[in-house]
């Protein structure tokens, strides 16, 4: 997701971590930029070294070795965890960070790029999935440490991308002053400072779930997020040709079967946006959207369903401007 916004933008730079590409516009000075733009890059890879599942000395990795055992966290790693549990409990248990293990078996067991390469498919739909654990982390808040499930995984990408852009936007308003900016971490997307600084709003364009090149249309916003998830993009084959992708219902363990393609969510905060773009993804349309508006009255969804039908709901639903195809769809 990138913004069509380019007249009131003083720097602009992209780069790659974190296996999606992170581009970034902000309102400052030269003098200024080139510092801005090494602080940026810097974290996101700090972010990725801590984070990853596929880097063997991250402390997610660690953390996931210790399962069953109390492991002294990182305040960084402790928010986003209990930020990951906190957002279970409010999507009913659909967004799920304990499905490492689920993940593995069903193919992702490297990154996404390394995964395209493979020659062969890997994973089995219909293989019996890993056994489900009821069990939930524990946090101890005097010794800032966590406890897994014993033989349990987390995986945080489905939610960490958005806490970083989230946590760098803070960094830019407050710390460094920056008035007017868009960091977009690979459709995570959260801007600040449009009409009242730049004289006209953010334009965010809308991925078309079927065709990269073309635009299914645009948000209009002065602050806010908006982040997309879609069950088309991170896709592979499994061993026994299936088609798999990187979302998976936690109540079956394996890849959503919902009638959901594609879903971009609009609202104040990026890390909600996400994990409610996956939610509605998993759960499917119509309970996806019930749990949206029961649960986060603040954001409104655009889904697109396997028919190619657009829906838009939630709170303000009109914010989403759709190219003259969707219109006649909805």
């Amino acid at each position: 997701m990138t913004t069509l916004r380019e007249e009131a933008v003083h720097t602009r730079f992209s780069f790659r971590a974190m296996n999606t590409d992170i581009e970034v516009a902000l309102w400052a000075g030269e003098r200024q930029a080139a510092e801005l733009q090494r602080e940026t890059i810097g974290w996101f890879q700090a972010v990725e070294a801590k984070f990853s599942r596929f880097l063997p000395d991250s402390e997610l990795s660690n953390l996931n070795r210790s399962a069953g055992k109390w492991f002294l966290a990182s305040a960084a790693m402790m928010e986003v965890l209990q930020l990951a549990e906190s957002f279970r409990i409010d999507t009913g248990g659909i967004f799920e960070p304990l499905l490492l293990r689920a993940l593995e078996a069903a193919g992702y067991d490297e990154s996404f790029d390394a995964v395209k390469r493979r020659p062969g498919g890997k994973g089995d739909r219909t293989a019996a999935p890993p056994e489900r654990t009821r069990e939930r982390p524990a946090f101890h808040a005097g010794m800032k440490a966590v406890r897994l499930p014993s033989g349990a995984g987390v995986d945080l990408g489905g939610i960490v991308k958005s806490w970083a852009a989230r946590r760098l936007r803070d960094m830019m308003r407050a710390a460094r002053r920056v008035p007017c900016g868009m960091i977009d971490a690979g459709g995570d997307l959260t801007v600040w400072g449009g009409k009242p600084i730049a004289g006209e709003p953010w334009h965010i364009a809308i991925e078309h779930p079927w065709r990269p090149e073309a635009d299914a249309g645009c948000i209009e916003m002065d602050v806010g997020a908006a982040a997309t998830s879609s069950k088309l993009g991170r896709q592979w084959r499994a061993a026994d040709g299936a088609a798999m992708h990187h979302l998976l219902d936690p109540r079956t363990l394996r890849p959503s079967q919902s009638d959901v393609a594609q879903c971009t969510v609009a609202g104040p905060d990026v890390v909600a946006c996400e994990v409610w773009a996956k939610t509605i993804c998993i759960a499917g349309s119509e309970a996806g959207i019930r749990l949206l508006e029961a649960n986060a009255p603040a954001y409104a969804a655009l889904v697109f369903t396997d028919t190619r039908r657009a829906l838009a709901c939630g709170y303000a639903p009109e914010r989403f401007q759709l190219a003259s195809e969707w219109r006649e769809k909805r």
